[in-house]
């Protein structure tokens, strides 16, 4: 089998989705296993460390990681920095180095500064030297298909919109967007491990 992984942190819920979404999608692909770990912070020491060993090694085990965070403030949350820090250890190493790689992304608005978040995940993936891998199909705004898929146009990875509130967000076309991903970084996955 080949191995997905997924590790996320969702302040509202909508990440999460994105993150289930994805995993879905991924799930769909025959000879793909998928992982869709949460960050939380019990994994966090008072200091800010990283300390669920359990969880690296499963993501060191894997042929994809996607990385998942809500936009706060323009970047990825406090929680998720705290697991990206910790990844330092695989820079030095090239411990993760030619694993795909993927990114997602919530924030309350339709752009709501996603594209920097969207730009953090994918540095985070080129300084572990990863190979990124972007979204499935042209935004629905394009094709006029009438699907929501992407409505936003973001071409980084998955940017969702969710509210402060149970609203009904995100979308069924975020969603869809983001089921699409998960099988794109599947597939992409499964060639990338055959040519190895």
């Amino acid at each position: 089998m080949t191995t997905l992984s997924i590790i996320h942190h969702s302040g509202m819920g909508h990440t999460a989705a994105a993150a289930e979404a994805i995993a879905g999608g991924a799930a769909g692909v025959d000879g793909i296993d998928v992982n869709n770990f949460a960050i939380d912070s019990s994994q966090i020491t008072a200091d800010g460390g990283w300390m669920d060993a359990e969880v690296l090694e499963a993501l060191t085990a894997s042929d994809a990681i996607v990385f998942g965070a809500a936009t706060y403030m323009g970047n990825v949350s406090w929680q998720f920095q705290a697991f990206a820090y910790a990844t330092g250890q695989f820079w030095m190493s090239n411990g993760w180095q030619d694993k795909i790689a993927g990114g997602f992304t919530a924030s309350s608005f339709a752009s709501g500064d996603k594209s920097s978040t969207l730009d953090y995940l994918s540095t985070l993936a080129m300084q572990l030297r990863m190979v990124w891998v972007g979204p499935a199909t042209p935004s629905s705004n394009l094709t006029g298909d009438g699907r929501g898929i992407d409505p936003n146009g973001f071409y980084r990875g998955v940017g969702v919109v969710g509210g402060r509130s149970d609203s009904g967000l995100p979308s069924q076309g975020d969603l869809l967007t983001a089921e699409l991903y998960g099988a794109r970084l599947a597939e992409a996955t499964k060639r990338w491990a055959a040519a190895a």
